[in-house]
């Protein structure tokens, strides 16, 4: 394991860290909507940003293209380049939302 691979599972302490210490103070301290949804936004991003660091070093790793859409999920699907020509998608005029 050479630093890079160091400093990032470094980074993916800190960030596992970050999130049980939000967690207990989101279930304790019941916040208001303004710093339960900051808080939220806070922890999601942080999670993409490493999320998106280790894809990237094990693209590094093995040569894999790194795909961004693979990092996100929107449900349980994942966020992946949509067609707007794919009915049903939000830019098609008969799609009901």
């Amino acid at each position: 394991m050479d630093r890079r691979d160091r400093e990032l599972l470094a980074a993916l302490a800190r960030v596992n860290t970050e999130i049980g210490k939000v967690t207990i103070e989101l279930l304790t301290l019941q916040p208001s909507d303004e710093h339960y949804a900051a808080a939220l936004r806070a922890l999601g991003r942080d999670l993409v940003a490493i999320g998106a660091r280790l894809a990237v070093r094990a693209a590094d790793l093995d040569g894999k293209p790194f795909d961004q859409a693979d990092t996100l999920t929107v449900g349980a699907q994942p966020a992946r380049a949509i067609d707007p020509h794919t009915p049903g998608h939000r830019d098609d005029p008969s799609a009901t939302w």
